[in-house]
């Protein structure tokens, strides 16, 4: 479980919350089930102060979220924190892991040729096909003939098969 709690802290109080954080991040470290804390601080803009922990399920959370350490911490912020905003999120533990999963993005070349490689077969097609009925035709004309053909059948058709494709991790 990862608890997200946002905070809007009174002005002129903020020395006073990042000492609470502090005293508060130090405490979750030592409560059993907790897998970790921290503190998002808001930019230079301001914003709202954020507390992150996890737990290792909703048993544990629910065990702190009822004690009398919380309790007591919560007692001292009523003085400086103006508002709340709480957010419990279960699974995310592929978050922090997608990165180590992630494949290596491909070089420029391996890119270029990939991309010939589907290009190729259309061209091929689009010359059979369309350039006996525009030979006649001046050379501006059958180019962009050309190209609006083999344009058009790669966002229609070959574009869509490739995305297909990607997604089903066969290419």
């Amino acid at each position: 479980m990862t608890v997200t709690v946002a905070r809007t802290v009174a002005p002129g109080f903020e020395a006073q919350y990042l000492q609470w954080t502090e005293d508060v991040v130090a405490v979750l470290r030592t409560v059993h089930g907790c897998l970790g804390a921290g503190v998002l601080h808001p930019g230079p803009d301001g914003g709202e102060h954020q507390i992150v922990f996890r737990f290792v399920n909703g048993l544990l959370l629910r065990e702190w979220e009822r004690s009398t350490q919380r309790e007591e911490l919560m007692a001292r912020a009523e003085d400086f924190v103006v508002s709340e905003r709480v957010q419990r999120t279960v699974g995310v533990d592929d978050w922090f892991e997608l990165s180590a999963r992630a494949e290596p993005k491909r070089s420029l070349w391996h890119r270029i040729v990939t991309d010939v490689a589907w290009v190729f077969p259309v061209a091929i097609v689009s010359g059979l096909l369309v350039a006996p009925q525009v030979a006649s035709l001046p050379f501006a004309v059958r180019a962009i003939i050309s190209t609006v053909v083999i344009t058009a059948a790669m966002r229609i058709a070959v574009g869509p098969l490739r995305s297909r494709l990607r997604a089903r991790r066969t290419l």
